[in-house]
């Protein structure tokens, strides 16, 4: 079929934009163009030196016309040629890699300098555009929409090569009719290398269309010095992974509980790795090329790690973060013969694929290696296989391979004295990596790129790939070129044919580019046992008041001769009962952590002093039990104690003077808690004798007496910084009359006037307990509780927001828009996106506020909400069914393509499903298959047994500490996957579906909940702790620290004190429970009439059948971005703020309606208040039946 050549009517212009990328938007990318450019540049030819001379010959004679065309440098000022309108066309082809947009820019601004009656078209899905002659005219308003925006989704992406004798000509056909003058072919080392075909063939057969190229791939494995020093995209992908690796390291040291395995991209090089690795300091970070080099065995890979972890647990370490690249396995010899001969064997029809029949061919090494392998990676060898029936090497999980040999070998050492602890959790990142908002560096490289592509072209050249160098001298020095890309090429055998391809720049290990890897090489064995982590941070875009941002990659500036000096620690971890205590350093922080320390907080101007003697507390009203306020007085002394405000004063009272305080993490990590210690600090007045107690390890370390004393000092290290590392955390929960009297000797022991307590509705329940239990035997210490939880759910009328929900929310929200950028941009996958959100906070029904507030930060396609899930009474059918008829509908329009968000307990939300994890909450686990049927009802065991094998194996492992099932260890996100894949088959053979469906899968929860804080969790975090600092040596016992009108600016915050008492709901009894619940504080689930759901809600059905997506990037430190504010937060109702404006309105009742008033007024006042207490009276009928209320399966019975 003859080739279009006619242009197509543009329909892919983004719809959304976030506040960051209206920001990145506006910047000036003229700002980032090399001065050797402003005037258009003038062309110096120079010989190019081939990068294989030995293939010279042979590379000429492939391309007769282009070989031995000259290098070009650019020198200042403009070329000497006729500046007529050129036609120039781009196209992007194979992977996204961030800043793809800003080399169109740089071409499309460049030919407008030129001329500007230049016209530039962009070729649609990749080389099929152009052999196809699918393209559009890039118009100024189009091409304004995407600077400095991440993803290829302004043309969309594709694999294909332009490879077939027909394909070629018929792109020449369609570049001929449009009478190009030039194509800009964006991609990697295969396809610069088409492009330098193209270009061969082109000007064989008198074609005037140059092809120029521009180097991109995020795996870094196209760098040739000293012409193409770094491709683009790599440094945004790593400073993304080294962002989530920096998070789970900080994850790792608060819990000291797992090992974290990461699998990073990068399957022909380790060059991500390696960068990231660079970046963050982990334990281990292996290196494919190393791996090639020593001839290492999976068995001496799994004794190095086991080495180590060994080690390090000698130490009181069994935690830690390993790195390796997803190609790993292909790099050991012995696994690429083993692959090869099953390959080989199984081709043959007569070789079952059993392990008996395998192993009775295979050869005695490969045989060995095959037994050596985990049972789940032998059948996976053997089953998963590709369309031409090999192995496919790229689905072989390296992480859970790794893990559970090395957990053998570990156990096989318990023997011989090894007696640590070995958990892993899996991470993959990849897909978030690809089509992020690009970094300053890669946004100014991409666009000197792109109009370095321009230049080349209107000077007439064509073979070359755009080059930038001197990249460690600001843009403006920056040096421009082009150098031919056949000078790049040596031939290699590839399918049976000599090719020429750009050889893959591998990780070196000696040479003239091994600087990066000896560096790594040079601290490794300190990071080994030593955690030396370093914690990169978010990508900041603010150029003015961030260095930082402008900072590029870490291999590449030691490639060009920097040098740096790493810290290592001179404090020893001191061991406290089962925790180490880890002392940071600053000079240990990354840059931006350093940074970030300077800052000073905002603050209410209620606490703008920030000094406990210049604040007084004041009573206020008292509050009353919204109902069964006879149940609750059963636990409770006093249910109506007053709300608490607190206020400056310039009267010297009684001073904070000689008070003990003492803090525990309670609670999950959540970012921002460090800030929160540091308010506690800074508010003690100094100099008065009080001192603040950081009980280490959490709830265990609490009740052991594991305390250290808090200064400013310690304090100073940790300002700004994510996690629970400064004190860790263990379990949340102090809810039995053996720890609540343990508790008591504590605070006895250290003669603390006040227990701060940090966490969810758990932790803040077991402190209302406490702080009776405490009251009851007149202990003296004060018992405050604060609001603190990733989920957000630790919310009520009293509590707007709870404390790390809006970092790890935002944090979330940039992984989720990156992933919807990078599904428009490839336009061929459905991402399903599992999220932690409030799961563990246990309960009948797990709210689900993070998945919410993505949804409205980043516009999915689908959003599978718990509560609403609930409040419909959906079953698994109607579920799966909804998600086929939306991505059936997409199907027809041509899209299969989407992001659908799946927030983490939804099966508990599910009746049929609710019911069979209740009844499995009643088997011992962990448990097998067999052991668990018979225990199930018919109904349960038949939908148990409907289920794929890796659910049923997830629903029977081990619990949590509250003996609920683990719904994180649920891959929710798959299921619902292999469900709608099932549908859709099934649709299909119908003929009701017609479309494609490729879903990928993702878990995101342990690389966002210990980022570094927000700006308004920072603040908000050290409002709360002066605010506790208060209320605690004020001996305010049974308080929760509050701070309210949080959608306000900081300054109109206000903070106080709320009675527990005040929050406490009692659960209704169910029919067949057998004894009565006590009262708690519980987790408040999405409420589906407030402003966030209702704005979820006015956009869902638009984001079904479009792509709004809007990518919020990553947290911003400072700049116009960083004060934004979580739109949950931004639009709730301001409980205590109300209550306040309701009382003036009475105030002026009162004031207008005195004795001697106008009748009028008396009737009208009078008639509306009758009224008014009506609607009062049915309304407070159903508080007792309030949407909120859930039973709390973790809340205890009574201490008696």
């Amino acid at each position: 079929m003859a080739p279009k050549t006619s242009p197509t009517a543009y329909d892919r212009a983004r719809k959304a934009y976030s506040s960051l990328q209206k920001e990145r938007l506006k910047a000036d990318c003229k700002d980032y163009l090399p001065n050797v450019l402003l005037a258009g540049g003038r062309a110096v030819k120079k010989e190019a030196v081939a990068a294989s001379p030995k293939d010279a010959e042979a590379i000429k004679k492939l391309f007769p016309n282009t070989s031995g065309i000259p290098l070009v440098e650019f020198e200042a000022g403009a070329a000497c040629i006729d500046k007529d309108p050129v036609k120039v066309g781009v196209v992007l082809s194979g992977g996204q890699a961030p800043g793809g947009h800003n080399v169109i820019a740089g071409i499309f601004d460049g030919i407008k300098a030129w001329n500007e009656n230049s016209t530039m078209y962009g070729f649609l899905d990749g080389p099929h555009g152009v052999f196809a002659g699918n393209f559009v005219v890039i118009t100024d308003e189009i091409m304004d929409g995407f600077r400095n925006t991440g993803g290829f989704d302004m043309l969309g992406s594709g694999r294909h090569k332009i490879e077939t004798e027909e394909q070629f000509r018929d792109s020449m056909t369609v570049c001929n009719a449009i009478g190009l003058d030039g194509l800009v072919v964006i991609g990697g080392d295969d396809s610069n290398t088409n492009g330098a075909v193209l270009a061969e063939y082109f000007k064989a057969n008198g074609c005037k269309t140059k092809v120029i190229g521009a180097p991109k791939t995020i795996d870094g494995d196209l760098k040739c010095p000293p012409h193409l020093p770094v491709s683009f995209g790599f440094d945004t992908a790593c400073k993304t992974y080294a962002t989530l690796v920096g998070n789970v390291a900080v994850d790792a040291l608060s819990a000291q509980k797992y090992y974290h395995l990461v699998r990073l991209m990068g399957r022909s090089a380790s060059n991500i790795a390696l960068e990231v690795a660079l970046l963050t300091h982990p334990n281990a970070c292996l290196l494919g090329e190393e791996v090639a080099e020593q001839k290492q065995s999976l068995k001496d890979i799994t004794i190095e790690l086991a080495d180590m972890i060994e080690a390090r647990s000698k130490d009181g370490k069994d935690y830690g973060v390993i790195l390796l690249p997803e190609g790993l396995i292909e790099f050991i010899p012995e696994f690429n013969s083993l692959i090869s001969e099953i390959n080989d064997k199984l081709a043959q029809p007569e070789i079952q694929p059993t392990e008996e029949a395998i192993l009775n061919v295979l050869s005695k090494e490969n045989a060995d290696c095959f037994r050596y392998l985990p049972a789940f990676i032998r059948a996976q060898l053997l089953l998963d296989r590709d369309p031409h029936g090999n192995v496919q090497v790229a689905k072989i999980e390296t992480e859970k391979l790794l893990a559970a040999t090395v957990q053998s070998e570990l156990e096989n050492r318990r023997a011989s004295g090894y007696k640590g602890t070995f958990s892993p959790q899996f991470h993959a990142f990849g897909y978030e990596g690809r089509a992020g908002m690009p970094t300053v560096f890669d946004s100014s490289y991409c666009y000197a790129l792109g109009y370095t592509a321009s230049s080349l072209l209107v000077n007439g050249c064509t073979g070359l790939i755009a080059s930038v160098k001197n990249l460690l001298a600001p843009c403006k020095e920056w040096q421009c070129g082009g150098v031919p890309v056949t000078s790049l090429c040596v031939i290699e055998r590839r399918k049976g044919k000599d090719k020429p391809v750009i050889r893959k720049a591998l990780v070196e290990m000696t040479g003239d580019l091994s600087q990066p890897f000896q560096f790594y090489k040079k601290i490794r064995n300190d990071l080994r046992i030593l955690d030396m982590y370093r914690i990169p941070g978010p990508m900041q875009f603010d150029m003015v008041n961030c260095e930082v941002s402008k900072d590029i990659p870490m291999t590449l500036q030691l490639e060009l001769g920097r040098s740096w000096e790493v810290q290592v620690p001179q404090e020893k971890p001191k061991r406290m009962g089962t925790f180490l205590f880890l002392p940071q350093a600053k000079k240990m922080r990354s840059e931006l952590q350093k940074w970030r320390m300077d800052r000073r907080h905002r603050l209410p101007e209620a606490i703008s002093a920030f000094n406990g003697n210049a604040v007084t507390v004041e009573r206020g009203e008292e509050t009353c039990v919204n109902a069964h306020t006879e149940v609750v007085s059963r636990y409770f002394s006093e249910v109506h104690a007053p709300l608490l405000n607190i206020v400056p004063t310039e009267e010297r009272g009684e001073p904070i003077a000689d008070k003990k305080i003492g803090v525990v993490f309670c609670g999950r990590q959540a970012p921002g808690c460090h800030d929160f210690v540091c308010g506690l600090v800074d508010m003690m007045p100094p100099n008065f004798g009080n001192k603040l107690y950081g009980f280490v390890g959490g709830t265990k370390g609490f009740l052991d007496k594991q305390a250290v004393e808090l200064t400013s000092e310690i304090c100073d290290a940790f300002r700004g910084t994510g996690g629970l590392d400064m004190l860790g955390r263990t379990v949340d929960r102090i809810n039995t009359k053996d720890e609540s009297e343990k508790a008591k000797i504590t605070c006895q022991e250290f003669d603390l006037d006040g227990l701060v307590l940090v966490g969810g509705a758990r932790t803040n329940t077991d402190a209302a307990y406490l702080a009776e239990y405490f009251k009851q035997n007149k202990v003296k210490t004060a018992v405050v509780g604060v609001p603190c939880g990733i989920e957000g759910s630790m919310v009520n009328e009293f509590v707007e927001a709870s404390l790390g929900f809006d970092s790890n929310a935002k944090a979330m929200a940039q992984l989720v828009g990156n992933t919807a950028i990078d599904g428009s941009s490839a336009r061929k996958y459905y991402y399903f996106l599992k999220l932690m959100d409030g799961s563990t906070t246990g309960g009948k029904v797990p709210t689900s506020h993070v998945a919410l507030e993505v949804a409205l930060e980043t516009k999915p396609n689908l959003l599978l909400l718990t509560e609403e899930v609930d409040d419909h009474r959906n079953n698994l059918r109607e579920i799966v069914s909804g998600i086929a008829d939306v991505i059936s509908d997409r199907a027809d329009d041509g899209k299969n393509f989407g992001t659908i968000l799946v927030a983490e307990g939804l099966l508990a939300a599910i009746p049929e499903f609710r019911t069979l994890i209740k009844e499995l909450e009643g088997v011992p686990m962990p448990s097998t298959v067999e052991k668990a049927l018979p225990e199930l009802t018919t109904w349960s065991a038949a939908l148990f047994q409907s289920l794929p094998e890796f659910i049923q194996k997830q629903l029977l492992l081990e619990r949590q500490s509250n003996a609920a099932l683990q719904l994180s260890q649920l891959e929710t996100e798959r299921l619902m996957a292999w469900l709608v894949e099932d549908e859709l088959k099934q649709r299909k053979k119908k003929g009701a579906f017609k479309g494609s469906f490729s879903p990928v899968c993702q878990f995101l929860g342990y690389q966002a909940r210990c980022s570094m804080p927000s700006d308004f969790d920072s603040d908000y975090a050290y409002a709360l702790g002066g605010t506790a600092a208060v209320l605690a040596s004020r001996s305010c016992n049974g308080y929760m620290a509050v701070v309210s009108d949080l959608a306000q600016p900081v300054e109109r915050w206000h903070p106080g004190g709320v009675p527990f008492t005040a929050m406490l709901q009692v659960p209704l009894q169910l029919p067949k429970e057998s004894f009565r619940p006590r009262p708690g504080i519980f987790p408040r689930k999405v409420d589906l009439d407030a402003g966030a759901f209702k704005k979820w809600k006015e956009v869902r059905d638009s984001c079904a059948g479009q792509e709004l997506y809007e990518n919020p990037g990553p947290i911003q430190l400072s700049g116009p971005a960083a004060s934004r504010v979580t739109k949950t937060i931004a639009t709730r109702f301001s409980y205590l703020q109300q209550l306040k404006g309701l009382k003036r309105h009475l105030e002026t009742l009162n004031s207008r309606c005195r004795p001697g008033c106008d009748l009028r007024q008396v009737k009208v006042a009078a008639q509306s208040l009758a009224t008014l207490n009506t609607i009062l009276d049915e309304l407070s009928e159903h508080a007792a039946a309030s949407p909120f209320l859930e039973r709390a399966s973790s809340i205890s019975l009574p201490l008696k």
